[in-house]
């Protein structure tokens, strides 16, 4: 009886013009059981039960794939009788089958918009049974990797989840409703009751009069200016709404349009919001929800990732492969984030697959008739990395284009495609060309650099607005405290496999430290990545893969949060807001690494992208670990114009005064915004005699032996021994792109005395290239578990080698100190290679040099051989 009155109740609205709703969600029979909707078949645990990890990805305790059938008995209220009645569900996975009483009523089968059903002949008063049919088979080839429906984030779910619900109108009844500029109202009007009727539209004062409306037809009504209406804009979320009543003899609808009033365009190659310059900071969002294993549709979940975001410097998400709820874009509109959305599509049969085709196409117009009154909603492509025919692409985006003037269309983020599409409006790229738009690919590969780099020659030719495609991509390794965070339907296995080989090399101790040693490194690398863009002139901008980990496509732990956007205790998001935010200060240098005969020179500028231009002060510091002065200087009045580069300060900075080996901080702050890079200096003269009593041999010969047994010191600079590392971590995941060399960067001790004379901060940074670029570690499984490198090297997760590059024992009565890296080349002009050699001379030197472990000559010669992942 409640439930009945329940219906009644909100039937009753319908007599007045309010469109009733019957909230259809909760307990539906399911295969014989019961089910709980919205929800999926994963959280009911119905499928295949599975067993042990899926190679890389997190694991489903249960799988389907198939088609599953939902019933439920309703009551339809006599007041609904002759009314436009639907079945709408917000989102379902895929393929959906209605019938009621047995009658086939249709199917739907988007990807990304809801399934709605006119149910109105079908659904008299009375009780009626609904019947769904839900079919996650793949029967269009969308691309099985695309995140619409991969298994690497959200899964191949199979179930409805947001509203269910019936919704029932007057018979003649406003069906869409779509706002453009200059408050231009796109209406489509319905008449269900079978004889053409005049009607009225009114919102505000505006009025529009319909004569003989029959079935269907589209209107246009103005509405009412309104002097005190506030654009939409990236700093204020501002919103509109308007209600527009429909009159039809005793009928009176009221409709709620809410919508924002921006301009989102393009001139001289950038983006522009409201006329002003625009720079895309964005990170990628891949259907990444561990705890259900589909997207939320709760607006309060979408405003926790966009807050984290902003805190972070971000301003836009880019959906790849795949379109969010309507609750993603109601947040985003009130956060003033910017969305970039595209179709569930990632495939190499664009324009080849007729099926596919249409499906696009169909999709696309559903999308932007769904979601087109969202402000945030400012940028739509055809999907990620498609292969095919261009042509078609093209002229799709030029159909999309011709549609929609609300918002920019490109055909895909691309890596192939070195020039933008025909009719694409705006060009996302990973390379151009005149090359890579990213510092992984053609830089520190071969040489080093500083940060005196930017695109602005690989953007020549190129009249649209460019945006660095999927930035970032560096590994860092997993922190297992994590594991216990997976409460829901998908399963950290792997993550549970992983930690046990670690624990199986003795090295369980030290998982935190190699995920903050690797991850501090990391967000160096994204900070390059970004400012290397951000001193382009005029680019577009920047999509981060990204802010937060990708637990698929090989575990791909690449964030600089975790998988629920919680914080690893990398860095803070201020530290990141001062490199990634709207306003940020630049520095060009040739280097990072100096000695302290020259003069430290470097040329600042900053970008601003903020709401309005700057005035100020502009401000650079030199300062050493203590906070000790190197250098300083001012610029009284500087004016940074926005959607520009502004030149502030050269900087010449004599290094005399740094006597010793020194890690330096150059800071540069404008208005409140600063931004800091370190740099290294070492001294031009240093002697590289050994003491006398230490033997330094590059091989374990019988010298070396010898001296061994009689109890002296040998260092043996081994650097040919060992397994291959490298300079940069392992980008993407190495069960991915195996062909990487698979180490993840150096681990250290600063307060070690071998390091007493070596500045670093314990994990790797720029000064470590000269060391670490095409070096080798030594593999020391299989040898005693206490013995700790003096410098280890991470190894990937999915491999787990104990690596070290300094290592010591004693050997016989001597102590031994062996190092991979190659420290006897070219001295002259390897100051950090150098300055790593006297430091580890002093240290044999000293009573401090005791080594704890021992180890046997045929142990060492297993040390040194040369080794393969």
């Amino acid at each position: 009886m409640r439930r009945l009155v329940s219906v009644l109740l909100l039937a009753a609205g319908i007599l007045h013009g309010q469109a009733a709703r019957l909230d259809l969600s909760g307990e539906w029979t399911f295969e014989g059981g019961r089910i709980f909707l919205p929800g999926s078949t994963d959280q009911a645990g119905y499928g295949k039960k599975t067993e042990g990890a899926e190679k890389g990805w997190l694991s489903r305790p249960a799988t389907f794939e198939g088609a599953v059938h939902f019933e439920r008995s309703i009551l339809i209220p006599e007041p609904w009788r002759g009314h436009h009645i639907t079945l709408f569900l917000e989102r379902a996975h895929w393929q959906t089958t209605l019938e009621v009483d047995g009658q086939a009523i249709g199917t739907r089968n988007s990807l990304s918009t809801p399934h709605v059903y006119d149910v109105s002949q079908a659904l008299t008063p009375g009780l009626h049974k609904l019947r769904i049919e839900v079919d996650n088979s793949y029967k269009i080839d969308v691309g099985r990797d695309a995140h619409s429906v991969g298994e690497h984030t959200q899964t191949n779910w199979n179930g409805i989840i947001g509203r269910i619900e019936l919704r029932a109108t007057p018979p003649v009844w406003i069906e869409d409703a779509q706002v453009y500029s200059q408050g231009r109202v796109e209406v489509t009007l319905r008449n269900s009751t079978g004889r053409p009727v005049d009607a009225e539209l009114r919102a505000g004062n505006s009025f529009l009069k319909v004569t003989a409306l029959d079935a269907e037809r589209k209107v246009v009504l103005t509405l009412p200016p309104d002097p005190a209406a506030k654009k939409w804009d990236e700093y204020e979320g501002n919103l509109q709404s308007q209600e527009v009543t429909l009159i039809a003899g005793a009928i009176n609808q009221r409709y709620q349009l809410n919508y924002g009033l921006r301009e989102f365009t393009t001139a001289g190659g950038q983006f522009r919001l409201n006329g002003r310059p625009l720079l895309l900071r964005a990170t990628l969002e891949c259907s990444i929800f561990p705890l259900t294993g589909y997207p939320p549709t709760s607006e309060a979940a979408w405003e926790r990732l966009y807050r984290i975001a902003r805190e972070h410097g971000l301003n836009s998400f880019r959906f790849h492969s795949w379109c969010p709820p309507e609750a993603a874009f109601a947040a985003a509109d009130r956060a003033g984030f910017l969305l970039y959305v595209e179709l569930p599509v990632w495939s190499g049969k664009a324009g080849l697959d007729e099926k596919l085709d249409g499906f696009m196409r169909q999709e696309g117009f559903r999308i932007l008739r769904a979601y087109g009154n969202h402000p945030s909603f400012i940028a739509m492509g055809l999907g990620n990395e498609l292969r095919g025919d261009f042509k078609f692409m093209d002229n799709l985006v030029g159909e999309f284009i011709q549609a929609d003037p609300r918002r920019l269309f490109t055909f895909s983020a691309d890596y192939v495609r070195l020039v933008p599409g025909e009719t694409s409006e705006f060009y996302i790229a990973q390379r151009t060309k005149g090359g890579y738009l990213r510092i992984h690919g053609d830089r520190w590969e071969k040489t080093f650099t500083g940060t005196d780099i930017d695109y602005a020659k690989r953007m020549e030719g190129i009249t649209v607005p460019l945006v660095a495609h999927e930035l970032g991509q560096w590994v860092t390794y997993p922190d297992y405290r994590e594991i216990a965070k997976y409460t829901g339907v998908l399963k950290p296995r792997n993550l549970e496999a992983f930690r046990a080989k670690l624990e199986s090399q003795g090295m369980l101790d030290q998982a935190e430290a190699f995920q903050q040693a690797s991850g501090r490194f990391a967000w160096q690398l994204y900070k390059e990545d970004i400012e290397s863009v951000l001193r382009t002139p005029g680019i577009g901008g920047y999509q981060l893969l990204q802010l937060q980990d990708f637990p698929g496509q090989g575990e791909a732990l690449i964030g600089l949060l975790d998988s629920f956007w919680d914080s690893k205790g990398l860095l803070t998001p201020q530290q990141m807001n001062n490199f990634a935010g709207p306003v940020v200060p630049l520095a060009r240098f040739s280097k990072f690494v100096w000695t302290n005969d020259e003069t430290f020179t470097a040329r600042t500028e900053i970008a601003n992208y903020s709401k309005r231009p700057l005035a100020g002060a502009a401000r650079w510091t030199l300062t050493d670990e203590s906070g000790q002065s190197i250098g300083t200087g001012t610029l009284p009045s500087i004016k940074a114009p926005v959607g520009e580069l502004t030149p502030l300060m050269e900087i010449h900075a004599p290094l005399a005064a740094v006597h010793r080996a020194a890690r330096l901080k150059l800071t540069v702050s404008l208005s409140g915004f600063q931004n800091d890079w370190d740099i290294w200096v070492y001294p031009k003269q240093l002697e590289t005699a050994a003491s006398a009593g230490i033997l330094v041999t590059s091989s374990f010969n019988e010298a070396a032996r010898r001296e061994l047994q009689q109890g002296g010191r040998v260092l043996l600079l081994a650097k040919s021994a060992g397994l291959p590392m490298s300079f940069q971590p392992v980008f993407w995941s190495l069960s991915w792109f195996p062909k990487q060399d698979g180490t993840m960067g150096v681990l250290c001790d600063p307060a070690h005395p071998a390091l007493k004379a070596f500045p670093n901060e314990g994990h790797s940074n720029w000064q470590w290239w000269e060391l670490t670029h095409q070096a080798k570690a030594f593999l020391l499984d299989g040898q005693p578990l206490a013995l700790r490198p003096v410098v280890q090297v991470i190894d990937d997760y999915h491999r787990n080698h104990r690596l070290g590059a300094v290592v010591e024992a004693a050997v016989g009565k001597g102590r031994l100190l062996a190092v991979s890296l190659d420290l006897e080349s070219d001295l002259d002009h390897r100051p950090v290679a150098r300055q790593l050699y006297r430091a580890l001379l002093d240290y044999m030197a000293s009573p401090a040099f005791a080594p704890a472990v021992e180890l046997t000559p045929a142990q060492v010669e297993q040390i040194l051989k040369p080794a393969k992942p």
